[in-house]
């Protein structure tokens, strides 16, 4: 059998490993990782092997030749362009014959590559899928199988929600020719994303099989280290050069290692490598050939690669040291530091925790590097949580890495975008923005200025604009000493998992572009944005009747950005307005002073009654989410005011569409069904939802924190619109709030946090999914489990080691009871899992 190698890879969340080398060539414990793959296949009696080659590919060509030192037969099918992973196989079609076994050339694996083999001719497979169980399964292709191995579903980079298992795609295949023809010829084509699903579509014989031994992906500096580590602890079975001291050191011939030197733990010392007097390894660290540790140099948990100089005192915590470097006396290179090929570091310096610097820097004496060179540097290991980006103002969003931020998300469109940015009153909003401006000016975007508006404002201006996205910060409401920073793309709407992912890719990579001075443009500053929202607004709404009926309107503006533009909207709309916290917050510009939110919408509430208001309200600072209050003063929580608002806008719209999160409340179906519409549920996330109603068209899209979509007005979160739609509804209803809340169905929902750590949670969402295999579930996002009046739903939190449970129903006892259930399953599944 013949095996096709995948060595196209580029590795750009590995740079500056990979700066000037092909990723399959990074070296794991001295030798490349494509040798630990080929020699691996070679273990397995395939010796035949054609290599894929696109970024770098002559390297590989020349370090491995035809293979004869190896004892194979290697042949090259090169890309001259990126074809994705099936394509590159499609492009090698010319050598293959028969069964083939496909293999990634950048993961380190001991894989047992017969018995994949052997399960793909037991089961007559077309195709076979090698996967792996992983703690974290999030940066990789889900797979769920049946018990029998047969595949039912694929999920590429899930979130968390949609983690059904923690079985996980190793890239590893056994193919039959016949695949080749899903393939075609000459056009980028990936296996998970492309034929596997076509294969799944057509009912085409697909399996899985768990693979036997270990598998590690090499893509990140972390899973990097622990690649070597697990070599050098026997966790892989990997050929490692020299002789073996003990459990598990290993010296090559021609090393020399002073009599005072002390190497304590795992250790692999390369050929004719030096360790001087008085060091001291503590292990597990690799120092690769020709490179030399002078005397009284201290390294633990580091990689070091060929011919590097370590000079008298250094001392290296879990740093990585590529080819050439040299490292001066008295050194410090931090946790999670990464030195590139050939770069001097000066005698003296400290190269703090997460700094990387890019192939042939300098650094001079005595330097504190605590940012990367080339824009380097670290804050987290994704942008994007489930409440969006958000962070300290000024200890996580820095001004440096504001303007990084900035320069990113410029680097994500083309040179001379048209970009547009807005943001708050608050004074850090002021600091964010600037930094980000600095940053998008650098990368070549044109940028427009909208100053202090609402969020909604900022989206219709980004749609109607032609602008090809923009950003809005605000003061986090829920935390003075944080702020948000919501990204548009140009339609206006928060941007997807995708989108999210290139940006976050374009930071991590820290290579962004930059002008030269002539290419940097003026910063705009447009006219009559605030009017031509207003005018929006105006037009998709009927408010003859509520000109006529002259409501009385309380409105709490929350001294939020709202108090801009909603005033003026209620004036049109001939709308008796009671305000509260209208205009900004005098102490916006001095310290932040601590406000009871809670007790100002009861005051709210209360003022609402007392005036005899028939709508009340409470807006958000950023004007896009609000708390609905009726007549009696009810303050109504965001589950009821779902229901509320998908009750009157059915009746106004009939048949029509409502989307809301998976955690919707049980009641909600009951209102849309006997209303006649159609409800389709979505993933909770901000994007999810606003998406979903726009691709539905829907009469209403609706979170659970306050938020409403309205797409025929605008793919985004607008209480601006909200509240005048709600009165407009209520008055075209001849009825008061109240007796619209009467009307809804009886119904309980409740929910409780089961801690769970984050290396077993894919594990507990397979364990619970097969659990519940025979039952109705629903898997938009996380596990729901459908009964007749109600529903259970099991939901892994993005940013918390821990998992969400929420019953809903018709029945309090029926709902407290299945909650209780639930999450005391959840608790032995986590417990079975942490023991397993």
């Amino acid at each position: 059998m013949k095996a096709v190698v995948m060595a196209g890879g580029e590795g750009s969340r590995l740079r500056p490993l990979t700066s000037r080398r092909p990723k399959p060539l990074v070296p794991v414990v001295g030798r490349p990782c494509l040798e630990h793959v080929l020699r691996l296949l070679r273990r397995h009696g395939i010796t035949d092997v054609v290599i894929t080659l696109q970024y770098l590919g002559a390297s590989i060509r020349n370090y491995f030749g035809d293979g004869q030192e190896l004892g194979m037969h290697l042949e090259y099918a090169v890309e001259d362009r990126p074809l994705g992973t099936a394509g590159s196989v499609k492009n090698a079609a010319g050598l293959l014959d028969g069964t083939f076994l496909v293999i990634s050339g950048d993961a380190l694996t001991d894989i047992d590559l017969s018995q994949a083999i052997a399960f793909h001719q037991e089961r007559r497979s077309h195709a076979t899928i090698i996967l792996s169980r992983v703690a974290n399964p999030l940066e990789y292709g889900v797979v769920v199988t049946a018990s029998d191995g047969r595949i039912e579903r694929f999920l590429e980079k899930p979130s968390w929600g949609e983690v059904f298992s923690d079985q996980v795609n190793t890239g590893i295949y056994v193919i039959d020719p016949g695949v080749l023809e899903y393939i075609p010829a000459d056009q980028p084509c990936d296996w998970s994303q492309d034929v596997f699903p076509e294969m799944l579509r057509r009912r085409d014989s697909l399996w899985a099989a768990v693979g036997r031994g270990y598998w590690c992906d090499i893509g990140s500096i972390q899973s990097y280290l622990q690649a070597n580590w697990d070599a050098l602890e026997g966790r892989v079975h990997c050929e490692i050069a020299g002789r073996r001291v003990g459990d598990s050191q290993w010296i090559s011939e021609g090393a020399e290692i002073a009599g005072s030197a002390q190497i304590v733990g795992p250790a692999f010392i390369g050929r004719d490598a030096v360790v001087g007097e008085d060091v001291f390894i503590n292990g597990p660290v690799v120092l690769d050939r020709f490179s030399v540790i002078d005397q009284g140099a201290k390294l633990s948990n580091s990689v070091v690669w060929p011919q590097v100089y370590l000079g008298e005192r250094s001392r290296l915590r879990q740093t990585v040291v590529c080819g050439g470097a040299t490292i001066k006396p008295e050194v410090l290179l931090d946790d999670g530091s990464v030195i590139g090929d050939d770069c001097t570091i000066g005698a003296g310096s400290v190269v703090e925790q997460g700094v990387r610097i890019w192939p042939g820097k300098e650094i001079e004496p005595g330097s504190l590097v605590h940012e990367s060179v080339i824009w380097a540097g670290t804050w987290r290991s994704a942008l994007f949580g489930s409440a969006g980006l958000t962070g300290l103002i000024n200890v996580q969003l820095t001004p440096e890495w504001c303007a990084r931020l900035g320069a990113a998300w410029a680097a994500t469109h083309p040179r001379g975008a048209e970009l547009a940015i807005c943001r708050d009153r608050s004074p850090g909003s002021r600091m964010i923005k600037r930094a980000m401006i600095s940053g998008m000016l650098s990368a070549g975007a044109r940028v427009m200025d909208l100053s202090e508006l609402p969020v909604p404002v900022t989206s219709h201006f980004t749609r109607e604009s032609g602008a090809a996205g923009s950003v809005h910060i605000v003061a986090s409401p829920l935390d003075s000493r944080s702020a948000d920073i919501e990204v548009l793309d140009e339609q206006g709407m928060a941007l997807d998992r995708r989108q999210e992912r290139k940006l976050e890719n374009t930071f991590f990579r820290e290579d962004f572009r930059r002008v030269v001075p002539r290419e940097i443009r003026e910063i705009g500053y447009p006219e009559g944005v605030l009017g031509a929202y207003v005018r929006q607004v105006l037009s998709k709404l009927d408010l003859d009747k509520v000109r006529a009926a002259h409501p009385r309107v309380l409105v709490d503006f929350g001294f939020g950005s709202s108090s801009v533009a909603l005033p003026q909207l209620l004036h049109e709309a001939q709308v008796q307005t009671v305000s509260l916290r209208s205009g900004f917050d005098e102490e916006s510009f001095g310290p932040p002073v601590p406000r009871d939110t809670d007790e100002e919408l009861r005051q709210a509430a209360s003022i609402t009654k007392t005036v005899g208001a028939a709508v009340g309200a409470r807006l958000d600072p950023p004007g896009q989410r609000l708390y609905l209050i009726d007549d009696e003063g009810e303050v109504f929580d965001h589950q009821a005011a779902i229901c509320i608002m998908a009750l009157m806008a059915l009746s106004a719209h009939p048949q029509g569409t409502v989307v809301a999160p998976v955690s919707a409340c049980w009641q909600l179906d009951q209102v849309v069904s006997d209303l006649g519409g159609k409800l389709v549920q979505s993933r909770a996330d901000i994007a999810s939802v606003v998406r979903a109603a726009a691709r539905h068209r829907a009469v209403l899209g609706a979170d659970a924190t306050g938020g409403f979509v309205w797409p025929d007005h605008l793919a985004a979160y607008d209480a601006m619109f909200t509240l005048l739609a709600a009165v407009q509804l209520v008055v075209e209803m001849g009825t008061s709030l109240s007796q619209i809340r009467r009307r809804l169905p009886v119904g309980f929902h409740e929910g409780r946090a089961v801690p769970c750590p984050w290396d077993v949670k894919g594990e507990v969402m397979r364990r619970l999914v097969e659990a519940h295999r025979a039952d109705r579930v629903d898997l938009t996002d996380g596990l729901k489990v459908l009964f007749d009046r109600g529903y259970a739903l099991v939901l892994p939190d993005a940013d918390t080691p821990s998992y969400r449970i929420i019953a809903s129903g018709a029945d309090h006892t029926s709902v407290v009871g299945t909650l209780q259930r639930f999450e005391d399953e959840v608790k032995a599944t986590v417990q079975l899992a942490a023991t397993a």
